[in-house]
Formats: C-alpha cells, structure tokens, sequence
C-alpha cells in the first residue's frame, strides 16, 4: 500500500465528539447568556467563527503567551533584577564550565579573531571545539555575540524552557491529535518538570538545551516514519540540534528513544501499509539519522577524539542504584533531605500532571498502553545498576554503562507522562463539552490555573536564583595572582581562584574542573600536585566539591619544579606549602600566594639523550639558552632559541592532537615526553619554532557538515518543486469527528 495516498493517522481510540478550544466556546456560552437572542449585526460581530487559519493563529498565540508566562513565573523575578539568574553560586556548573567556556568564544570574536578552537583558561589549556559544555557548534551558543553574559544566559535558559513546552504541545497536537488545551497541558506539564528546573538551577545549561530538543525529535521520527519525504529534514535537523546542543549522555538517551519509537511504529505499519511502507519508513529514518550525523559532525568528530584522549577513555564504572521503593516515592514527590544533589534524585512530575496521566491511562488505555509501556521501561532503566533491566541494556548496548547519573534518562519517562497527562486532560474536556454546563469555559481555565499553580508549587526554589555579580566577582587574591603571574599560569591547589573569574581577568590555570580533561595532563598533575587519586577524575587537583574534608585540601604539597614544567608561575594554597622553589609573597583573603622560582616558561630546551629520543621527565637537563616569546596567544606560539647544542624544545603545555610545530618555516615531526609535554629535536644555531592549533577533526567536520546541508537543501529543493508528491491532508485539520 503506497504510504504518500495516506493522511496522517488519527489516534486509535479517538471519541466521537472534539474537545472543545477556547475560541469555540466563547461564541457558545455568549449566546447561551443572551437567552439564544441573536442578531445578524451582532452575529457578524461577535458569534462569527474566525477564519480556520486565524482560528489557530489565535490559539496559538494564546498558548505561547501562557508558556512565556509560565517560564517567567519559573525564573521570577530574574525578568526585572538585572543581576539575578538561575544558578548564580560559585560552585555551579554555569560558573564552573559554561560561562568560562561563553566568555572565551565572545571575547575571541569580539577581538576580530575566528571562532576559538582552544580554551586555554583553565586545565592547562583544553580543545574548546571538542568541549560538550561549550557547545561551540550550536547555533544559540553564539546569542552571546549579541549581549552580555547575564542576559545570555537568562535568555538561554528561559528561551529553551519555552522550546521544550511548545515542542510537548507539538508532539501531543500532531502525534496523539489532542485539542488545543490539552497540548497545552502537554507543554506545561514537561516544560515546567521539577527535574528540568532543578537541573537548570544546578547550572546544568547544556542539559536543558538537549532535554527541549526531545520532544522535536520525538515528533520528527514519528513524522518520518508515517511520511518519510515530508518528515525526512525535520527529523535530521531536530537529531542534529540534539546532538550539538551539548549533553552527550542525553543526546545518547535520545537517539535511543528515536529507535524505541521507531520499533512501536513499525510495527503498526507494517499492519497499514504493508512491506513497501515499513521499508519506505525504515529509509526515511536511516537518512535523516545518516544526514543528522553529517551535519553535526564538526561536533562529534572532534568530541571523539578528545573522549579517547581524556579522562573519560576508561569506562566509568557507575553505582547509581535506585530501589523501586525509594523510586516510588520520589514519583510521588518524596524527597530525600539528605542528598546533596537533589537535581539527581527528584522524579515527580507533580501531583496533578500524575493524576492527570493516571486519568488519561484508565479512560484512555488503548492509546495509552504504549506509552504507559514506555515510561515503564524507562522507569526500569533508571533505576540503574540494581535493575535487571538495565543490566540486559547494558549487556546488549555499545556505551549504554559509560554515563555518570543513570537516573537522567527518566526525562524521556516524563515526557510520556506529560502526554498520559494530555490524554487525561482530553478526556476531560469532552466531558465538559457533552455536559453542556454554562460553567464549561471557567472550569477548563480553572483547571489549567490549578495545573500550573501546582507545578510552580512543586519547583518551588529549585532554580536557586542568585546574585550573578557576587558569583563572578574577582576578590583581591584573584586580582593580585594575576599581577604577579604576567603570562605564566597559575595553580590552585584547592582550585583556589574560580574558573568564571580566571576568564575575566585573561587568567591561564594550571588546575580546572570540567567531566574531560586531557588524561596524561591529569596524571602528571597528580605528581606534580603531590596528590594521588584513583578512578575518574573531574578536577585537577581532585578536590570533590562535595567532599571538602577531601585530603587533597590539607595534606598535598606540590613541587615547583615540576609544575614549572607547565610554566606555572603562581601557587595558591589555603596551607602553608614546604617546597623551597616556591616562595611565599603575600597573604590575602585566607590565602598564601607563592612564585614558583622554577618555572621554565612557556618554551624551554633540554639536552638530547643518548638515543636520540625525547628524555623522559626524570631524565630532562634544562638548558641554559634563552628562549624569546615573539607571540603567544590561544592557539599559538611563535618563540626564538639560540640553542649553543643539539636538544628538544619543549612547549610548557598540555600534548594534545591537531597542533602542529614548524621550526624554521618548515613543518617538521611534533614528539612528547611521556605523552603530556610537546617537544621538537633542534640542532645548534638560532631557530624560530612556531606552534599553531589546526585540528584535522574540525576541518573533516566542516567538509562533512557542508556536505549534509547540501544534502539537506536538495531534498528539499526536489521536494517542493518537483511532482513527486501528492497532496496530504494538513496533521493540524480536523473534522467534528476527530480529535
């Protein structure tokens, strides 16, 4: 059976009367309240119906005003306080990673310079492209051209709040052909999720970016799988905004969810449309999840490679365990008072998004039961290492056990109780129409005041709003390190200055947090920082930021010459440090600030040793030959050596792949020592070496990403114009016996 001679399928237990929108009942009820007196004139001008495309142009209209006001109740009063956003404290993630990671790419730009490739702000410098947190390819990333940073990431936040309501009330209008109200309900019910806010008040902004692109990815795929040609884009461009947007364990949860709804549905029609359709359907969604994969490529590819290269290479061996006790309660809106990351353990959607879902299940359950099925399953998988059924998706999923936080695929779960929510929703509204009461339209609005009333009652506090100046300003031991660190670095040995204010003030720190860091960078730094730690690190030094009694705090004394190595100018430490080449300068804010006596600087040489290949850190005999900086930015390093014999100049900064060395203009062969300093062979004389940051991963990602927007336009080019398409009736239109 041809799938293009085929509208859009109704949901399968749809009741025989439509539920009633606002704009329907108001000329009904004014009628009713003028005794059925009416006359033409007043018909005209009142108890007309609008045009169909006015009509939902209106309704519309109606809905985004209530989820714009819904995120700005959410975010209040952040929308009149100019200094208050959502996660302003020291030790969030917005502070910690993204609003570095957001100054570096606005002030590069700003300075009349390409989109900055390396962060060499904090962890001795990291690939920017390649960072998930900085989101470098997604396209909102770069609204921080347009304002300053509090504005931005205000207006990120709320922004992708009110994407991820309108795409729930999308994926209920279209996919389960629910009426305006109850898509409305839909978009509420997910947008304004404790879960979602809590995690917005952690700070976590990629995450929410990723999380509003679920439900248009849901769409899509269910789009594509019922009318692969006009379906095929929205489908690849909503995958590729997944995928940039930043969260890879979330992007991850998301493709899975694409092949979970992709196995329902095709089942479905294979019973419809026969072999032909299923085959139709399954080509139009591997080419959409080939085309989303180009276009996001010059994301991925170089995310790839710094994956196999940091602290993530080993499998992270998680413990997140939940029992179905514990889980039900927190579905219930039990909270735990002792957990320190509530962010993690919150799954209630709100009571009256539950009871609506409940609702909607019980009268509704043959278009219920699959997704009741779904969030069932997800509810397993979420439980982590203590469900069986994770075990089994652990066993046959590639990467499936590589993610901290298990619980986080529960977004999913309560995307498809926002949608039980709006089939309860729905039911209820058909109730109130066949009811006929003079009461209908206040009721109706009632309910969804009472809908949102509880859900702000339920995130209540969980944005953690704050003052974002007292966040980001500099105090005086941050301002007097940088005085006295010029170029060099600085390190922190309890991470003593934050990343956001070492980005303001053009700091470069030896220490950092963010979930990837260059792995042989972090095992030198445990030597060079005098700590030891075992499994995955986030920070260098591994001070846990939960844990502040942590050893490393108190006990870890580094060594100068060492951490010169990585020109380490600056030392900071809470505690008094015993190592002779770091000298003690000045006492501020509770803090000791020491020069390190021995750093080499940002290029130094060292002797040959008798093979002929690089020493090994133990092995390294400084020169004494001048080496003169003639530039030094990010991405690049120009620097003169009179060399009086043969040796290795040595850059003082983390190896990594895609920087390249041409000594004298020629380019020649970049070793390493031990894997963690960068280092090329030169003979006697006078040499200019310079050390620039070309990765090969953006440039593939770049040709690849060219190559699916091509790709893109001309499917859609060939779908407008060419007659390969017959008419299809619009998903949105409805007769009086449809939803």
């Amino acid at each position: 059976m041809n799938n293009r001679s085929h509208p859009l399928p109704a949901c399968d237990d749809a009741p025989q009367k439509t539920a009633p929108s606002v704009i329907s009942l108001l000329p009904t009820l004014r009628k009713k309240r003028l005794g059925g007196r009416t006359s033409s004139a007043y018909q005209l001008r009142l108890f007309r119906q609008p045009p169909a495309v006015l009509a939902r142009c209106l309704e519309l209209g109606v809905q985004l005003v209530i989820l714009s006001a819904v995120v700005v109740a959410l975010l209040w009063p952040s929308a009149i306080q100019p200094h208050v956003l959502p996660a302003a404290f020291t030790m969030s993630d917005l502070m910690i990673s993204h609003g570095p990671s957001a100054l570096v790419i606005k002030e590069a730009v700003a300075a009349g310079q390409d989109l900055p490739l390396w962060n060499p702000v904090f962890g001795g410098g990291r690939p920017l492209a390649a960072d998930p947190l900085a989101a470098l390819w997604y396209p909102a990333t770069h609204l921080v051209h347009l304002v300053d940073l509090r504005t931005y990431f205000l207006v990120l936040l709320a922004g992708h709040l009110l994407l991820a309501g309108l795409g729930a009330l999308a994926l209920g209008r279209i996919a389960l052909r629910l009426s305006p109200l109850a898509g409305l309900v839909v978009g509420l019910s997910f947008m304004a999720t404790p879960r979602l806010i809590a995690h917005l008040g952690a700070g976590h902004v990629t995450m929410v970016q990723t999380v509003a692109w679920l439900p248009w990815v849901a769409l899509a795929a269910w789009g594509t799988l019922h009318a692969p040609a006009r379906w095929l884009i929205a489908c690849a461009v909503s995958l590729a905004l997944l995928l940039l947007a930043g969260h890879p364990q979330l992007a991850y949860y998301g493709c899975l969810m694409t092949a979970g709804i992709a196995a329902w549905q095709l089942v479905r029609r294979w019973q419809v449309a026969g072999r032909r359709g299923v085959m139709t359907a399954v080509a139009g969604l591997v080419f959409a999840g080939v085309l989303a994969g180009m276009l996001a490529a010059v994301h991925l590819l170089p995310l790839i490679e710094f994956t196999l290269h940091s602290t993530r290479q080993h499998s992270v061996e998680t413990q997140d365990a939940l029992s179905v006790a514990t889980f039900l309660q927190a579905l219930l809106g039990v909270r735990s008072a002792n957990t320190p990351v509530l962010h993690e353990t919150l799954f209630e959607p709100g009571l009256g998004v539950l009871g609506l879902a409940v609702l909607g299940f019980t009268l509704r359950p043959r278009t219920g039961l699959p997704l009741l099925l779904g969030v069932g399953l997800v509810a397993a998988l979420a439980l982590g290492v203590s469900s069986p059924v994770y075990q089994l998706a652990a066993w046959l999923l590639p990467g499936f056990d590589g993610f901290r936080g298990l619980a986080r695929i529960w977004f999913i779960g309560l995307l498809g109780i926002a949608l039980l929510a709006g089939l309860g929703a729905e039911t209820l509204l058909v109730a109130f129409q066949r009811s006929k009461q003079r009461g209908a339209l206040p009721a109706v609005l009632g309910g969804v005041f009472l809908l949102i009333v509880s859900l702000a009652q339920a995130t209540q506090g969980l944005a953690q709003l704050g003052d974002v100046h007292t966040a980001m300003q500099p105090q005086s031991v941050d301002r007097a390190a940088v005085e006295l660190a010029g170029s060099g670095r600085i390190y922190g040995v309890q991470r003593n200055m934050p990343q956001i204010v070492a980005a303001q003030l053009h700091a470069r720190l030896a220490d950092g947090w963010d979930p990837l860091l260059i792995e042989p960078y972090v095992q030198f730094m445990q030597r060079a920082g005098g700590y030891t730690f075992a499994g995955y690190q986030l920070s260098v030094p591994p001070f846990e930021v939960y844990d502040p009694g942590y050893p490393t705090s108190r006990k870890a004394q580094p060594e100068g010459a060492l951490l010169g190595l990585l020109n380490v100018e600056v030392v900071l430490s809470r505690h008094r440090l015993r190592d002779p080449d770091l000298v003690r300068v000045n006492y501020l804010g509770e803090t000791f600030i020491y020069r390190n006596r021995a750093n080499a600087g940002p290029a130094f040489l060292v002797a040959e040793t008798t093979n002929g290949t690089p020493p090994t850190i133990d092995q390294i005999e400084h020169l004494a030959a001048p080496v003169h900086v003639q530039e030094q930015q990010a991405e690049r390093l120009t620097v003169r050596v009179t060399a009086p014999k043969g040796g290795w100049l040595v850059v003082g900064a983390p190896a990594y792949p895609g920087w390249t060395a041409q000594l004298d203009g020629q380019v020649v062969p970049l070793r390493s020592i031990e894997g963690v300093l960068p280092a090329v062979q030169v003979g006697p004389g006078t040499h200019q070496l310079t050390y620039v940051y070309t990765p090969s991963t953006v440039r593939i990602g770049k040709i690849l990403g060219i190559c699916g927007l091509s790709l893109a336009s001309g499917w859609l080019v060939g779908y407008l114009l060419l007659p390969i398409r017959r008419r299809r009736p619009n998903p949105f239109a409805r007769s009086s016996e449809q939803l």
